[in-house]
């Protein structure tokens, strides 16, 4: 990405930006402190897809093959840049420092997470769209970047991998094979036992899904349908009635209670325990 700014006399960093990676594909947030330009051009086999969180006083946007924007409120739009298209664009008065959440995938990398016909679909150019599913999703992802408080991969690759699918669910032409139920309920059964056996321990979405033998996408669907939360949802709420258990039958201090339950900072397990359960851990135990 080449990014110019159009005063260069302003002064500030121009671009200020988290990026984190897992398999197939990246995430960044960014924020731009003073009026630019743009000029980008995807890898041949990379998507690209953002969320605007500003609005700007002027500026025009143009992505090959679709007509030019000057929209000023980019507020939860939408933009989707296929793979080899490129963009250009400037922006003045960006409010909000400009901040922009991305996602860049390849499709090809996540065929066996997604399924060939997600992985053949034909993304098209998109130019400030709507869609809430992509924009709750993003903004979930930015969350967990900006924060940087300890969240696991578990989580955020969780919500790339469902972008990644929204992404090309919204292009596709043909739906993925259904697992049987009986197969569905069978694996669900056994990652349960997984999880539980494994409340003090690391788990991430490869390691479930190896067990259950699915691709990543296919495992979060079917863990969804089966349980009503994700694998990560699931999970915290495990070690979260095993904390309350450990608090109220054990005397062991607080911060062991968060090792056991698989928290590496007693300060991020009391924050946690306290959003979920609404009550400190040390209220708990003295009940």
């Amino acid at each position: 990405m080449l990014l110019k700014p159009l005063n260069p006399d302003s002064g500030g960093r121009i671009e200020h930006s988290i990026v984190a990676s897992w398999p197939g594909f990246v995430a960044k947030t960014s924020r731009r402190k003073t009026d630019y330009s743009i000029s980008y051009a995807s890898h041949p086999s990379e998507h690209y897809i953002a969320l605007h969180h500003f609005s700007r006083r002027e500026g025009e946007t143009r992505i090959d093959g679709l007509p030019g924007s000057s929209l000023s409120d980019l507020r939860g739009k939408l933009t989707q840049i296929p793979a080899g298209c490129g963009a250009q664009g400037w922006t003045v008065g960006p409010s909000n420092e400009g901040h922009v959440t991305m996602m860049f995938f390849d499709p090809v990398q996540l065929t066996s997470d997604i399924g060939r016909m997600y992985a053949s679909s034909a993304v098209r150019p998109k130019l400030y769209f709507e869609d809430a599913d992509l924009v709750d999703a993003m903004t979930r992802l930015d969350r967990v970047l900006s924060d940087g408080d300890g969240l696991t991969d578990l989580y955020a690759e969780s919500i790339g991998l469902f972008i990644v699918a929204r992404v090309l669910e919204l292009s596709r032409h043909d739906q993925v094979p259904e697992r049987t139920a009986l197969g569905t309920r069978s694996r669900m059964a056994m990652l349960d036992e997984y999880l539980r056996a494994n409340i003090g321990n690391p788990v991430s979405i490869d390691d479930l899904a190896q067990l259950a033998g699915l691709s990543r996408f296919h495992l979060i669907r079917s863990f969804r349908d089966s349980f009503g939360a994700t694998p990560y949802q699931y999970f915290l709420r495990l070690r979260m009635n095993e904390a309350r258990r450990l608090l109220t039958a054990t005397s062991l201090p607080v911060a062991q209670v968060a090792t056991k339950v698989g928290f590496s900072s007693s300060t991020q397990f009391v924050k946690m325990f306290r959003a979920m359960e609404g009550v400190t851990p040390g209220s708990v135990r003295q009940r």
